[in-house]
């Protein structure tokens, strides 16, 4: 899931299915003028999966997309645009079919942009309300939903810590109680961003990304948060040096963790990251 460029020079969704043996494309709708861009992907049973992303209209405004397979076609289904000049979907996790939730941004008027959160409770994606910073722009780029919470990760700004950290995280009954910006730690001298999260089989929940170890070269290094109790922490990680850093992160039902990623040498070389966490 993601996207590729035709020969116009036009994105378009990118699905791709394995049936055991092989990877084949599945066509998807490409609903904007412009441009359309699939982040995140999640899937209750073989037919019943959704993926979310991005699609940009003849003026340049980007949009929420949301498609939804139902096991014979994808289709948009409506999502909620709050943000006047533009919101995007980066993530997307689902505890049930009427229990969806897709994160991303929206862009108001001015500074800053704040975080756009949605649910589906199957017929209707609406808002759900999300904690704002006054002085610092949120870029939620991950989501964990359990039976008993929901996290959001991702990194937020403002004009005097650019792309530090950022988890937004509450009960699972986001109905009667809000979600709050959790205090979490930095590693890295310049910028600190989490792309995904995870909660375990045994309760910690866990989010991931990279974090830059040298403002002069600019490489990166995995960066790994842990939260037990509503206090989240540093965990270390093996590193392959040079420029490396997490995507990805998943929770296995009997316990342990995968995470995914890339790491590249010194000749500007990269390949994949994959590391296990018992």
């Amino acid at each position: 899931m993601g996207y590729y460029i035709n020969g116009k020079f036009e994105q378009k969704p990118l699905i791709e299915h394995f049936d055991g043996a092989i990877w084949s494309v599945v066509p998807s709708p490409s609903p904007g003028q412009k441009k359309n861009i699939l982040f995140g992907v999640t899937a209750i049973s073989d037919d019943d999966v959704w993926a979310v992303g991005a699609r940009q209209d003849s003026a340049g405004l980007w949009r929420t997309l949301a498609e939804h397979w139902d096991g014979s076609v994808w289709s948009v289904v409506d999502s909620v645009d709050v943000g006047v000049n533009g919101n995007q979907f980066y993530a997307v996790a689902a505890r049930a079919s009427s229990d969806v939730f897709a994160v991303g941004q929206q862009a108001g008027a001015g500074f800053p942009s704040e975080a756009l959160i949605e649910h589906w409770d199957g017929k209707a994606w609406s808002v759900v309300p999300s904690p704002a910073d006054p002085a610092a722009t949120a870029l939620p780029l991950g989501v964990a939903a359990t039976a008993n919470s929901l996290t959001v990760v991702g990194q937020q700004e403002t004009d005097t810590a650019p792309y530090t950290t950022y988890v937004a995280a509450g009960p699972a009954s986001w109905l009667s109680a809000k979600l709050s910006i959790q205090n979490t730690p930095n590693s890295g001298a310049g910028e600190n961003d989490l792309f995904s999260a995870a909660t375990a089989a045994d309760g910690p929940t866990w989010a991931v990304g990279w974090d830059i170890i040298n403002n002069k070269t600019g490489n990166h290094d995995p960066l790994v948060l842990s939260e037990k109790g509503g206090v989240w922490s540093l965990v270390s990680s093996p590193s392959l040096g040079g420029d490396s850093g997490f995507a990805a992160i998943t929770a296995i039902p009997g316990g342990g963790l995968w995470a995914v990623g890339v790491t590249g040498n010194s000749k500007g070389n990269y390949a994949t990251l994959i590391e296990y966490h018992r």
